[in-house]
């Protein structure tokens, strides 16, 4: 005989059992906060530890023009702002970011760039603040359009490192839960 939730749960009040289903339904309700807070967390510090955590850190290629006074990825901090929750229902949560440039980061690619007269002039600027000859041979390209290889830097996706923080913390609350009845 299959029994409805309703049936159940009245069943379960009559015996002094627990109500299941409630717990079940409570425990995902509170895994979906839990996760969009530690997902988010967790994809930010990418930031921090500059690189990926999924078996063990790898870390994110280092910039042609590193000068060691800031991050890699970090200018003005707005790509590792812009990573929020875009959709988040009972179990899921998916994350996402608007900076357009967010997915060449993240999983690497190739970009074309027009040389334009003012292009020109930003680079001869760039040559004459710095004197580092790349600045120098940009401007005096023949070329009308560079070809620019990006590095994957990944900093938001799956990783079997939060993977298993959630897990530990669902195994966890189902212990403490179960206790407590």
């Amino acid at each position: 005989m299959i029994r409805t939730a309703q049936e159940i749960n009245i069943m379960a009040e009559n015996n002094n059992t627990p109500d299941f289903l409630r717990i079940a339904e409570e425990l995902i309700s509170d895994l979906t906060v839990y996760a969009s807070v530690t997902a988010l967390n967790f994809f930010k510090e990418s930031f921090e530890v500059q690189g990926w955590r999924d078996t063990g850190l790898t870390p994110w290629p280092s910039r042609a023009d590193n000068d060691g006074t800031r991050s890699i990825l970090v200018k003005s901090g707005h790509l590792r702002d812009s990573i929020r929750i875009v959709e988040r229902g009972s179990g899921r949560v998916v994350f996402g970011t608007n900076a357009p440039y967010a997915e060449v980061h993240n999983s690497g690619g190739v970009i074309s760039v027009r040389i334009t007269p003012k292009a020109r002039r930003f680079f001869w600027f760039m040559y004459d603040k710095t004197g580092k000859d790349h600045w120098k041979y940009m401007a005096l390209t023949k070329k009308d359009q560079l070809t620019i290889n990006i590095p994957k830097r990944q900093f938001i996706g799956e990783s079997r490192a939060l993977n298993e923080k959630l897990e530990d913390w669902v195994v966890n609350e189902i212990s403490n839960r179960f206790n407590t009845l």
